[in-house]
């Protein structure tokens, strides 16, 4: 607990969390400009829905895996790995740590989306159907989505946070993971792709899904992930391919 309190503490510090807001906002900026056209009142549902499938294509794979890798990252080059290790505390607690605050903040960033998505519904779409209820399906859809999106690139911030730099990759993966999840949801792979398993999980748009087989996705990715967590390397280990690194690129 002392050391996700930490996390939190220190994203005081960084900027990375508006790249995550402007994300969402982009998301439900386009969502706007997609269901817009000046005739037809869109129905909240319709709208929510369009929001969601944006989120979980463009913006929340994308930023979890930027926000979550820039935070160990930046124990590479503010250099404060070796200070944490004297405490001691080891690798694979540091970046438990550290993927449970980004799980904390994918869910804020989801009910930030919703509060952008009610926002947007009510003065620039003026939606109609935008009852209690609806409001309450999609304040639970929106947020839980992001947490599902977590969970589902969660691998890719544990697998490359064991290099310095290495999240620059991930996030170019995540960002093709989030696009391929567009043509999973319109093959019939949603429940099997881990970007999109959660849209069964909360039974998206009334479709045809399995929750069963998404469950076991997104539980797949949790096991990947702790298994990635266990057998992280110490940090020796770590440190000695970061020197080696640095000392290449000074004899380049």
């Amino acid at each position: 607990m002392n050391l996700i309190g930490c996390e939190f503490i220190k994203l005081k510090r960084y900027n990375i969390m508006w790249i995550g807001i402007v994300a969402v906002i982009f998301a439900v900026v386009i969502s706007v400009f997609q269901n817009f056209d000046g005739v037809k009142t869109l129905s909240y549902n319709e709208f929510f829905n369009s929001v969601i499938w944006n989120n979980f294509s463009i913006s929340f794979p994308f930023s979890i895996t930027l926000i979550g890798g820039y935070m160990i990252d930046h124990e590479y080059t503010d250099d404060t790995l070796k200070n944490i290790m004297t405490v001691p505390v080891s690798m694979r607690r540091l970046l438990l740590a550290k993927l449970i605050c980004v799980g904390v903040i994918s869910a804020i960033l989801g009910l930030f989306s919703f509060i952008c998505t009610l926002a947007a519904a009510k003065f620039f779409l003026s939606c109609k159907e935008m009852g209690s209820e609806v409001i309450g399906v999609s304040c639970i859809q929106i947020s839980l989505i992001a947490v599902f999106n977590f969970i589902a690139v969660s691998p890719l911030i544990a697998f490359f946070s064991r290099k310095r730099g290495g999240f620059y990759v991930s996030v170019g993966l995540a960002f093709f993971y989030g696009l391929c999840g567009i043509f999973a949801a319109g093959r019939h792979l949603t429940d099997v792709y881990p970007v999109t398993a959660g849209l069964g999980i909360i039974s998206y748009a009334q479709g045809a899904y399995n929750p069963a087989i998404s469950c076991i996705s997104l539980m797949l990715m949790i096991l990947v992930t702790a298994i990635l967590i266990f057998y992280t390397p110490d940090y020796d280990k770590i440190m000695s391919s970061v020197l080696k690194d640095s000392t290449k690129q000074k004899e380049t």
